[in-house]
């Protein structure tokens, strides 16, 4: 339930009454200098929409904590606010699973409490339906859960949105580890809407679970030219470009994607750049351009990171490298 629901936390829809050169920080994944342009604004906190987009960049820094507490706020000040009601609910979830066993069954059920009231303020919060679903499915039933609650949920959302009932279907059947099936409702939808990106990016995502690198590689290529949301444009560049390592395929094509990824998130907090560096050094190596490969390299030679396949990686660069 953890990575399911923190994906929702932080994938959550731009707010679009923010300043755009507000937002723009926050797409670039510049959240030092966006804290300090908030702070900066005089009128923010009377802004429910700026403070919203001030949460959401704490939870991306990992800030979990002090955007409860900002939340615990802003839900009492805009009681009807479905958005910051679904953050607010998202953030606790979250916290619940990777707190105290002490706090986690209170913050649990108050945020399934936030939940169900961000989608009867708006049913078609489909951020708040997904999660929702989510929760059901997997939530012990002493917290609420119920996958019987989780069907009604997802067949409730279908009767509102045919594709987002689908996409909460292909929850439901990955969560229970059915990923042919899962796979098969996205396929078949796709029959009916073949340039829809939400069923599109599913399918990336679920053929990525599989390791299936090629098929997930053309589905992330086949979405991108579709993509107006620049978050999401950025990450299947990003896909685009590792899958290129580990598929063999569509090289130039994964050079350029990682290349504009890098471009867009240059000085920024961006948590995927150590790995998109190394991704892209991999790559030019296999396309005879050691020196950027070694520029890339030294980038990275000293980053900490804990993640042993990150470490593989760049150990086996650098062995790359040395023979070079």
């Amino acid at each position: 339930m953890k990575s399911v629901l923190f994906s929702l936390l932080i994938s959550l829809p731009a707010t679009a009454t923010v300043p755009a050169e507000l937002q723009q920080l926050f797409e670039q994944a510049r959240y030092q200098q966006l804290l300090t342009d908030i702070a900066a604004t005089p009128s923010a906190r009377q802004d429910p929409d700026i403070m919203l987009l001030q949460v959401r960049t704490l939870i991306q820094q990992q800030f979990l904590e002090e955007a409860n507490t900002l939340l615990n706020e802003l839900v009492r000040e805009h009681p009807e606010h479905s958005a910051i009601i679904t953050q607010a609910a998202l953030n606790k979830f979250v916290l619940a699973n990777t707190g105290s066993v002490f706090n986690a069954r209170k913050r649990a059920s108050d945020a399934l409490a936030l939940l169900q009231k961000a989608v009867a303020l708006a049913p078609t919060n489909f951020q708040a339906q997904h999660a929702l679903v989510s929760f059901y499915q997997t939530a012990p039933a002493n917290v609420g859960g119920s996958k019987e609650l989780a069907l009604q949920q997802a067949l409730q959302l279908g009767g509102i949105d045919v594709i987002q009932g689908v996409l909460a279907q292909v929850t439901i059947a990955v969560n229970e580890d059915r990923i042919n099936d899962a796979m098969q409702l996205l396929d078949q939808q796709l029959q009916y809407t073949p340039s829809n990106t939400d069923l599109l990016l599913r399918k990336a995502a679920l053929l990525l679970q599989q390791r299936s690198h090629l098929a997930a590689q053309q589905t992330y290529m086949k979405v991108l030219p579709l993509l107006n949301d620049p978050s999401q444009q950025q990450s299947a560049q990003f896909q685009i470009g590792r899958l290129a390592v580990f598929s063999g395929r569509y090289q130039k094509e994964g050079i350029l994607a990682l290349e504009n990824y890098l471009q867009y998130y240059e000085g920024s907090q961006q948590t995927r750049l150590p790995r998109a560096k190394l991704r892209l050094a991999q790559l030019y190596v296999r396309d005879g351009e050691l020196s950027k490969a070694r520029g890339l390299y030294a980038e990275i030679a000293n980053y900490l990171s804990d993640e042993q396949d990150f470490i593989d990686a760049r150990r086996e660069l650098a062995n790359q490298l040395a023979q070079l």
